[in-house]
Order: structure tokens, then C-alpha cells, then sequence
């Protein structure tokens, strides 16, 4: 994505933040082929398994992620127009409606050997068991 296109991208997330809360929408397919059109490394297994996106929130699901001999399910929140989230409140709602009012997840902070920090991206474990 070049400098214009992001800057176009984060107007258009500025202008949804304003609105109010809407229901969340499968927007899978739509992104993966934004994914094509904006990478030239195409591999489907980088691709997330769901996206979802209501007009504050971009939430991308990752299946049967290993890490230290357990499966998870690992999800990303980003703010549409890509700054920080502040509400704890927000990114509960959004477990809640996406995973269900009784699946526990657990944000997760890496070791600093293991720190990406390259945007405003906030990631969530779930254990297999709890799906």
C-alpha cells in the first residue's frame, strides 16, 4: 500500500469512527482479495480464516494456531482508521460478539525477542477447548 492509499484509508476510517456502533460483517472474502491486489506475496496460509470490520473495528481470526504444544485461536483487533484503542470496553464487546459471551480470551504481550510492533494492533488467544 503506498502513502496515498494510506492516507485515503485512515480519511475513511476517521469519517466511520463518527458514526455509531454497527453489527459486525463477514468481510472475508473482500479482503483476501484487497490481500491479492496489494501484495506481491500472494500465500494463502499468511491470510487470516475470518475477517470481520464494523465501521470502528477490523477484527481478523487466525484458526489452530500452535504455540508451546496448545491450539488457539488468535484474533487481532485494529481501529479503522488505525490509532490506538483506548476502550477496554470496546474490545470486550467485540469478544463478546464475535466469539460469544462464554469463550475467555487473553491478550497477549510477547517477549521482547518476539515483539512486532509495527502498528496499532492488539492481539487475543483463545484455547481450542473454549470454542
Amino acid at each position: 500500500m503506498n502513502r496515498e492509499m494510506r492516507r485515503a484509508s485512515e480519511k475513511e476510517g476517521r469519517r466511520l469512527q463518527k458514526l455509531g456502533w454497527d453489527e459486525f460483517q463477514d468481510v472475508t472474502e473482500e479482503a483476501i482479495k484487497r490481500h491479492l491486489t496489494l501484495n506481491r506475496d500472494p500465500l494463502r496460509e499468511k491470510f487470516p480464516d475470518k475477517v470481520y470490520s464494523n465501521n470502528k473495528y477490523i477484527v481478523q481470526v487466525f484458526k489452530y494456531v500452535e504455540r508451546k504444544g496448545r491450539k488457539y485461536t488468535k484474533f487481532m483487533i485494529r481501529r479503522s482508521d488505525s490509532e490506538p484503542i483506548y476502550s477496554w470496553q470496546d474490545m470486550y464487546r467485540i469478544k463478546n460478539e464475535i466469539f460469544g459471551e462464554g469463550v475467555e480470551a487473553i491478550q497477549f504481550f510477547p517477549k521482547k525477542s518476539e515483539l512486532v510492533d509495527v502498528a496499532n494492533l492488539y492481539w487475543f488467544w483463545i484455547e481450542l477447548g473454549e470454542l
